[in-house]
């Protein structure tokens, strides 16, 4: 045997694949090293051989061209050397979020690893944000699909507005040659914890064009394999991600692996190398109300034309809009034909189902929520697509929704979608709702709001001891969702102590401009307590006050007005000051037949339906920075809508303290919502649920106390003046416009709010949450 000395060259700029494998192989022996390899640009390796004989080397290495020096004799001891070539692919992906795809040079990340090893935000968060493309361009979609719930894209502008991008780079160095022809390419998801596999939630395409196929998806899987031959020098494929983060996918975060196949090298099976990249879904943002409002959405029917000349005119007072974002009123026609919604698989291209409600439905607001989403665009620029969650709500009105609403301009997402969770009401729209800006004092600041929501966890005994389900229980899906997008941690507030149990009944914020750095809104309440002390104070300062109508239409007609009553289910609830301060009984019966007095309804309005809201209003105060000054509380009263079974706990007027001696009858004083009573609904209109526009408030009219002084036009609505009074000390921030929807809304359990909804445009800095 003699020593024979093999050298290997490598070129220089490649600073990132170091380890090769020699095998020598004779007519008689045989040798292979295993890898091994340093940061020298050559290396060498000594083998013991049979002089006389003819060998044939070949070094392989991961990124390295197999290389071959054949019919070399081996007599003395001596040496040989080899030249390698490099060709080697890189992943790539825009992961400091400048709008750039990374390392486009010679540097091509982390071999082997994971890049970034987590998902950042902030001013110097890593990792790419990948939009989920769920509105509708080019409509060669199925008719209620969204973009990203089918296997193409769908125009050049799918491709230019719903899509991120990542590049598979081929690098050389050393003399320009072809890869082996067996070399391949495997791109792979994964997810990134205890989550549905990631194949469930991206999808990527074979190229930038509308001929695209899918590599990766639900229908493809989870890995692709590719010809390397035909990477030259890259190759860039679109991707999209197919749903926000939330249930089972709560990171909202994705690994995507790129594997090299070397055979010659590793084998056919194992990976030579791979490049890791950690990518991420974009977050869905709620909107808050000091977001300027560009259009108001609201539902078009034979009912309520006048209602929507009212609000044409208020609508007409906000300050003229940039051309291109114009405020106007959007209505829908709600053609009552079975448009098909998404309660299919979540990720089988199904037919959907048309079992929808046939009921008529006038609540917008219930049936979305209005948000958007927004990336990292190209050029450093920002794309923000307006998106709407469909509520879990199954009514006529999502018929539009995705016939109509979902569009190139406004996209739509369903959480959920296929979760089998039921619906009940406190999955509407109305029961979600975002603060603006706010802090807690040494604690935490959220610059976009935090969204609150009504929800009761907890069930209740009913008669005979059964348990009863609440029905005030927002669905896991929606919830899970919601926490999952993480920069508006939700507040849980009570609203189960009111019948349809949604928080626009008892609140809402106002844009006011003298406020603090997180303090530019004022929180607005409803408060029977403040409806009686008004209409107490009213009666002390001239007795003639108490005959004042209330629930009433006034109409000047000459010299003086005419009153026409209103009802509520059917019941005339017409009555005056005095009446509603203790004078024999009220109209409406209590859902379970109690004939209940004005005395009764005022000590279970200020004892009890005022302290419900003041335990919201505490929840509030713990979670972040709010004072009794930041609290506008507006006149309203309640009254019993929905009876509430089982154990017998009352309060006593005035106090907390509990009396459980009093019977069901005699009880009507019972703590609403709280065991045995009775659930609210609003007996005067509810003002806190209102529109909130840019410069306009769009209140129903409450039908207070009308103050007739026998002036048409100094006559006025007492609960209408006091809130107009406290909205005129927001430095003139703030008009309001008092809208008649008694007949179209009110009598129907719901107000303004309810019934509208809009598209609003945040600022550039809450666009760009990233970096927030």
């Amino acid at each position: 045997m003699v020593t024979f000395t093999v050298k290997v060259t490598r070129p220089a700029s490649n600073k990132l694949l170091k380890a090769v494998s020699i095998d020598v192989a004779g007519t008689t022996n045989a040798q292979k090293t295993p890898s091994f390899g340093d940061d020298d640009t050559s290396l060498s390796q000594e083998f013991q051989l049979e002089p006389g004989d003819n060998y044939t080397i070949t070094v392989t290495g991961p990124g390295y061209l197999r290389t071959q020096a054949q019919n070399v004799t081996v007599s003395d001891a001596g040496e040989t050397t080899i030249a390698l070539k490099s060709v080697w692919f890189s992943l790539h992906t825009d992961r400091d979020r400048d709008g750039k795809i990374e390392n486009d040079d010679d540097t091509p990340g982390t071999i082997n690893d994971l890049s970034p090893a987590a998902i950042t935000f902030g001013v110097d968060g890593v990792g790419a944000i990948i939009p989920v493309n769920c509105n509708r361009d080019g409509n060669n979609t199925a008719i209620a699909y969204s973009d990203c719930q089918d296997d193409k894209i769908n125009s050049d502008e799918d491709l230019l507005t719903g899509l991120s991008r990542m590049k598979i780079i081929r690098h050389s160095a050393g003399e320009a040659a072809d890869v082996d022809a067996n070399w391949l390419i495997k791109l792979s998801v994964e997810a990134t914890g205890a989550e549905n596999p990631a194949e469930q939630h991206v999808r990527i395409f074979s190229k930038a064009g509308t001929d695209a196929t899918e590599l990766v998806s639900p229908q493809k899987g989870k890995t692709a394999t590719l010809d390397a031959a035909n990477i030259n020098p890259n190759l860039v494929l679109p991707l999209e991600m197919i749903r926000f983060a939330g249930e089972d996918f709560e990171s909202g975060t994705v690994k995507i692996t790129l594997s090299v196949i070397q055979p010659e090298y590793a084998g056919p099976d194992t990976p030579s190398y791979t490049f890791t990249e950690h990518v991420v879904a974009a977050r869905w943002i709620a909107n808050h109300h000091l977001h300027q409002v560009t259009k108001l959405l609201v539902v078009s029917d034979d009912d309520n034309v006048d209602f929507i000349e009212e609000l044409k005119t208020a609508v007409a007072n906000e300050p003229k809009l940039p051309s291109d974002k114009s405020y106007q009123i959007m209505e829908s026609d709600q053609k009552q034909v079975p448009i098909p919604y998404l309660d299919t698989n979540k990720w089988a291209l199904e037919e959907p189902s048309d079992d929808v409600s046939p009921a008529t439905d006038q609540w917008m607001r219930d049936t979305i929520f209005s948000g958007y989403s927004s990336w990292p665009g190209t050029a450093g620029d920002v794309k923000t697509q307006t998106t709407f969650i469909k509520m879990h709500r199954e009514r006529y009105l999502q018929n539009w929704v995705f016939r109509d609403l979902l569009s190139k301009d406004f996209a739509v997402y369903y959480p959920a979608a296929g979760s089998g969770d039921a619906v009940n009401s406190a999955n509407s729209g109305g029961n979600f709702e975002v603060t603006p800006p706010i802090k807690k004092s040494g604690g935490k600041t959220y610059p976009l709001g935090r969204i609150y929501y009504g929800h009761s966890a907890k069930d209740r005994l009913g008669a005979n001891n059964t348990l009863k389900k609440s029905r005030h229980k927002i669905d896991e899906s929606t919830r899970s969702f919601i926490a999952a997008q993480t920069l508006q941690s939700p507040i849980e507030l009570d609203t189960d102590w009111l019948a349809v149990g949604h928080v626009d009944e008892m609140m809402t914020f106002l844009p006011y401009p003298g406020g603090g750095e997180n303090k530019k809104w004022k929180l607005l309440v409803a408060s029977p307590k403040k409806a009686y002390d008004l209409m107490t104070d009213k009666r002390a300062e001239n007795v003639i006050f108490g005959g004042a109508k209330v629930l009433q239409r006034p109409k000047w007609d000459t010299d003086h007005f005419n009153y026409t009553a209103l009802k509520l289910h059917k019941t005339v609830v017409s009555c005056s000051i005095n009446d509603l301060l203790g004078n024999g009984k009220a109209p409406l019966l209590a859902p379970n037949g109690y004939a209940y007095t004005y005395d009764r309804l005022k000590d279970w309005n200020v004892g009890g339906v005022e302290k419900a809201i003041g335990d919201n209003i505490d929840i509030l105060k713990n979670e972040f920075d709010l004072e009794d000054d930041d609290i506008v509380r507006v006149p309203v009263i309640f009254y019993p809508s929905d009876h509430v079974s089982g154990g017998h706990a009352y309060l006593l007027p005035s106090t907390d303290k509990v009396d459980n001696t009093k019977s069901r009858r005699n009880g009507f004083n019972i703590f609403p919502g709280r065991g045995e009573g009775f659930k609210c609904g609003a007996l005067t209109a509810d003002m806190p649920n209102m529109f909130v526009g840019n410069t306009q408030l769009y209140i129903p009219k409450p039908y207070g106390p009308w103050i007739d002084t026998g002036d048409e036009g100094t006559s006025f609505d007492l609960f209408e003046k006091y809130l107009k009074d406290e909205i005129a000390k927001f430095n003139g921030a703030l008009n309001c416009n008092f809208i008649d929807d008694w007949d179209d809304y009110h009598a129907c359990d719901g107000e303004i709010h309810c019934g509208t909804n809009e598209i609003r445009q945040p600022s550039q800095t809450d666009e760009k949450w990233w970096a927030i």
